[in-house]
């Protein structure tokens, strides 16, 4: 199986005959859908649409790993209109047969000393384990991105066994337990079998330390170990897709000559491939 996978989120535009296209071309076996109709992939498509993108799929030989959602929970009342955001994403991943459906928990914040509201952790586990129980009629897994509050295998570990769904897993982005000082083999060994997917990217600290996240740079050039990581994540028993999220859409630095995914995204198909044929995978 082909486990190279990429995030539609830099193919704004693109149609997804177009974007499945570049996958067979570039050598990936799978495409993570951002939903949204400027990505050719939404929860407003018909019937009708729904099974013409999936022969799409059927007729290129890629699968959607997944419905990348921009869903958020918080546990506060806005929940419940993410929550149908969410339902709605689950039956499209179900449509498509994709593996599952990201979400995101807690608050996008670009600095360590912003002041948000407390999450009330024992509303938002409700939340999530009534997602989860939503969406298992359909077989549909819910996965959590590690990514702001939860962005650490510590974090994430209550709340899995909290949440207590065999439906519920984790997308492991790399770059954010980094970011919260945690390493790689602790984040790996503490998500244990519910790490259902790879997001792969690579950046450097910012100099200023109130930054919450890093800098991002090409696959190679930061300071995230992603041979070490690849190594660590096979030896637990990861089978899943390592898909580069590149958020051109998002970082100011990924977006300059020479950072668009014509040029980037063969290059980790290559360093991709190379890592995995040496680790005989």
């Amino acid at each position: 199986m082909n486990r190279l996978a990429f995030s539609t989120l830099p193919c704004e535009g693109r149609t997804l005959d177009e974007m499945l296209e570049l996958a067979v071309r570039w050598g990936f076996g799978g495409m993570e859908l951002r939903e949204g109709a400027p990505w050719g992939i939404s929860t407003d498509m018909t019937a009708e649409a729904r099974r013409s993108a999936f022969r799409s799929f059927e007729r290129a030989g890629v699968r959607a790993t997944d419905i990348a959602s921009g869903v958020c929970l918080t546990g506060l009342a806005g929940d419940e209109a993410q929550l149908e955001n969410l339902r709605r994403s689950v039956r499209l991943a179900h449509d498509l047969q994709a593996g599952g459906v990201r979400v995101f928990l807690g608050y996008f914040t670009e600095r360590r000393d912003q002041v948000m509201p407390a999450i009330p952790y024992e509303a938002l586990v409700a939340h999530i384990a009534a997602a989860c129980d939503d969406a298992a009629p359909l077989g549909v897994p819910i996965w959590i991105e590690t990514h702001n509050e939860f962005a650490t295998g510590r974090t994430l570990r209550k709340l899995l066994d909290d949440v207590g769904r065999d439906n519920c897993a984790v997308i492991y982005d790399i770059i954010h337990p980094l970011e919260e000082g945690e390493q790689p083999e602790e984040t790996v060994a503490l998500l244990g079998a519910q790490c259902a997917h790879v997001h792969m990217k690579d950046g450097v600290p910012f100099e200023d330390p109130m930054r919450s996240s890093w800098k991002y740079t090409q696959i190679g050039e930061g300071r995230v170990p992603i041979v070490s990581i690849v190594e660590t994540l096979e030896r637990s028993g990861y089978g899943g897709c390592y898909s580069l999220e590149w958020e051109t859409k998002w970082r100011t630095e990924l977006q300059a000559p020479g950072m668009e995914p014509e040029t980037v995204f063969p290059g980790y198909a290559a360093k991709m491939r190379d890592i995995l044929d040496r680790l005989g995978k």
